[in-house]
């Protein structure tokens, strides 16, 4: 390590890297899963747009209207 600093650090940091995009991953992962689950319970029905090609939202049971992920901005 004290021969090559610069090339330990960029290890560590490439490592540190690796480590924190598998955990948004597998955290991901969980959620579609907790989703799913969730769906099925709520008996969640998919809304079409009122052009009908893009699927605008999720409308369940429980009186809400859930969003996609990606719209939650």
């Amino acid at each position: 390590m004290q021969e090559q600093p610069i090339g330990s650090l960029l290890t560590l940091l490439f490592a540190l890297l690796v480590i924190i995009l598998m955990s948004l991953y597998f955290r991901v992962y969980m959620d579609d899963e907790r989703w799913e689950k969730f769906k099925a319970e709520h008996h969640c029905e998919l809304r079409m747009s009122k052009t009908g090609t893009q699927r605008a939202s999720w409308a369940c049971d429980d009186g809400k209207t859930y969003f996609r992920w990606r719209q939650q901005r």
